[in-house]
């Protein structure tokens, strides 16, 4: 026989017990869909997290003020966080820097007329327009001038002057926030969400103004910095580190130094582990199928026994038959996993509209092969045994059979 005629015998044979054919592919459906929505979900998570980072820009190092780092034989209290004296330092000492940005930032209320809204302050310097990638829709963004002349300005989010100004431009109108009046000067193009927090809802202020009037001490909740080059981010981070550290001798276990590469690798690392886990039970669900497609196929050699005796005795070969009930588990198997990978596909895209960008799911190429591959292994190999009993059959026995 031809495998083209192996073919047409193994759908005749299913297309024989259609309920049982198709129950028997369900675990194979379920098994494949599961492991294409798993990865479609952890790669659509990368996705998201790769265009947030790349979205603040690139060559990024972040300093902050970690308390949680300390050792249990670490003096508590000694060291009260970043200032701005860290800041110069590290702009004066470390020549790998093309800029440095000190923020200080934190929650709170702003208010515009009869509307408020709890948002973001971000307080920041010029060097924002560099490191944090900063783009202005309508107005300008910070300038050194308002940095030195400790200006009372600010630039809105994009979602944040649509809450607070509803009717026109907020370029020109004034913001109260903690109870001082800042001019709107500019509106920041939307950026979206980046690193966890949403960008477009944030009030940009002076770093020197903030801390005058809003918090009346020169503290930071950060320092980000760009290195001149890709290749020499994990340099300029240790030039920080080595800045940091000498400035603090005593509190090296109160600050983190870390670069966007790192971060994302890190991020990358859970999503593998999610991925796997995932995955795995996706994997269940496939053995769950391969066991189910063995047991049929068990079943279907002892229903037709005869049939297989009548074969050997017209001249088939144990090779043929061997053949025959192999391409029936794998055409089983491979007509569950097309159908699965249809499944899997759709209710990936179904996710995805549904959050309406919340949630993100991307199918790539290989996930479909290697969950496509994995359900025709296991047709090949819970199908094998049962193939391999058919051929061993003595045909007088087999014709013998009732």
């Amino acid at each position: 026989m031809s495998f083209r005629q192996y073919i047409q015998v193994a759908l005749r044979a299913l297309y024989a017990n259609k309920a049982r054919s198709f129950l028997t592919m369900l675990g194979m459906v379920i098994g494949v869909g599961s492991v294409i929505v798993a990865v479609s979900l952890v790669e659509g998570a990368r996705d998201s997290v790769t265009k947030e980072f790349e979205a603040v820009g690139s060559n990024l190092i972040f300093a902050f003020h970690s308390p949680e780092q300390r050792g249990t034989g670490a003096r508590p209290g000694v060291f009260e966080g970043l200032t701005m004296e860290d800041a110069r330092a590290i702009e004066q000492e470390c020549d790998l820097l093309a800029a440095v940005c000190p923020n200080m930032q934190f929650r709170g209320p702003a208010r515009a007329g009869r509307e408020e809204r709890a948002t973001r302050i971000m307080g920041t310097g010029e060097g924002a327009n560099d490191v944090l990638n900063v783009e202005i829709a309508h107005g300008r963004s910070i300038a050194p001038e308002d940095v030195e002349n400790v200006a009372k300005v600010c630039v809105l989010g994009q979602e944040l002057a649509a809450a607070l100004f509803p009717n026109g431009s907020p370029v020109g109108r004034e913001v109260e926030v903690r109870g001082v009046r800042l001019q709107v000067i500019g509106v920041l193009a939307p950026k979206g969400r980046s690193m966890g927090e949403n960008r477009d809802d944030c009030v940009y202020v002076p770093l020197t103004t903030v801390h005058k009037h809003l918090l009346g001490v020169e503290i930071l909740s950060d320092i980000t910095a760009r290195a001149i080059s890709p290749l020499k981010t994990e340099e300029a981070a240790d030039q920080i580190w080595a800045t940091l550290r000498r400035r603090h001798p005593n509190n090296v276990r109160d600050f983190v130094v870390d670069t966007q590469q790192s971060v994302l690798a890190s991020i990358g690392r859970i999503l593998n582990l999610f991925a796997f886990v995932l995955g795995g039970i996706g994997g269940l669900a496939l053995l769950v199928g391969g066991i189910g497609i063995m047991n049929i196929m068990l079943v279907s050699v002892t229903e037709r026994t005869r049939e297989i005796g009548l074969r050997k005795a017209v001249g088939a070969r144990s090779r043929d038959i061997l053949w025959q009930f192999l391409i029936e588990a794998m055409t089983l198997s491979a007509i569950g996993g097309t159908i699965g990978t249809g499944f899997g596909w759709g209710l990936s895209r179904l996710v995805g509209l549904v959050m309406q960008g919340k949630l993100r799911t991307h199918v790539p190429l290989w996930s479909i092969l290697v969950a496509f591959g994995f359900s025709a292994a296991v047709g090949i190999f819970f199908g094998a045994f049962p193939a391999w009993r058919a051929a061993r059959l003595n045909p007088i026995d087999a014709l013998r059979h009732e």
